[in-house]
């Protein structure tokens, strides 16, 4: 299931250090610009490919940048992929390519083998049946993006490092992919200056304060904490996205969408209430085709899109 399922008063009591605040991205034009997501931090992959490409790495030097304990040397491209790491937690090493890197192998080799080198950034493959492995970043690069935090990464951008439970870490690396298709299908239309926004931190700390309130007032209440937050009530909860979105149209118009991974562990109850909450659902190719055939109403079978 998705860690941002509703409230759970457990998780507000111990937050991990980098869930705070909210991730939004800031394109320089119509691109996306990011890939948790296109490229990274404002830099656009065409233009960055094309430096790269004309210009060899000698166009994107090493400098010295102090850490809170030692100093690193770092191109603009290794710190670019160090928060585009950073805002997804777990990003397999292919998808990293395929998004970041534009299909770029060789450039992703050697900047995250500089980067590896540096201690900057941890790869693990996880046990099971996914043998493909994972990146991550270390401490000392988490402490190192508070120190020298790239420009056009939000002040207010949460950062994650570290590997979490095997199963956090592939629903991560999925919603890495989650992002990517959804922004495509975005632009695609038209649509423009996206941004990315995590929803959890905020709702929580508004629905621990009805634990205070009389019994009767918390439903009003609950309904107008959802719609503070452009949500539905359910069922008496409040389901949360994955992801969500907010774009502009090509008509100039602001609107956003969210989104949800779900996987074969999903019961065909939750499904519904994610669907009722006008969440636009998303499936692993690989699990997709189970997760449809296991649900038994063709309506919200229809509406589980493969990744």
């Amino acid at each position: 299931m998705s860690r941002y399922d509703p409230f759970d008063p457990e998780e507000l009591r111990a937050p991990s250090p980098a869930s705070g605040g909210r991730r939004e991205r800031k394109p320089e034009d119509n691109s996306p610009s990011i890939g948790r997501g296109g490229s990274s931090i404002g830099e656009q992959a065409d233009s960055r490919n094309r430096t790269q490409s004309e210009h060899g790495r000698g166009a994107d030097t090493r400098q010295k940048y102090q850490g809170r304990e030692r100093t690193f040397n770092l191109r603009q491209s290794e710190i670019h992929t160090l928060a585009e790491i950073g805002q997804f937690r777990a990003v397999r090493t292919k998808d990293l390519v395929e998004f970041r890197y534009t299909g770029n192998a060789h450039e992703a080799e050697l900047d995250l083998r500089d980067l590896k080198a540096q201690g900057l950034i941890q790869q693990k493959t996880l046990p099971g049946t996914e043998k493909e492995p994972l990146l991550t970043l270390s401490r000392e690069a988490h402490q190192f993006l508070d120190r020298n935090r790239p420009q056009d990464l939000p002040k207010d951008q949460a950062l994650y490092h570290g590997f979490v439970k095997p199963r956090e870490a592939r629903h991560d690396a999925e919603v890495y992919r989650l992002y990517q298709k959804e922004a495509e299908r975005i632009t695609s239309e038209g649509g423009t200056k996206l941004r990315v926004f995590e929803l959890k931190r905020d709702l929580y700390r508004d629905l621990a304060k009805l634990k205070d309130l009389p019994f009767e007032q918390q439903a009003e209440e609950r309904e107008r904490i959802a719609q503070n937050h452009g949500l539905t009530v359910v069922d008496g909860k409040i389901p949360l996205p994955d992801l969500r979105i907010e774009y502009e149209t090509r008509d100039h118009e602001q609107t956003r969408v969210d989104l949800e991974l779900a996987t074969q562990d999903y019961r065909e109850r939750g499904l519904a209430e994610k669907s009722r909450a006008g969440f636009t659902i998303y499936a692993p190719g690989n699990e997709a085709d189970r997760l449809r055939a296991a649900i038994r109403d063709p309506e919200l079978t229809k509406e589980i899109l493969s990744l």
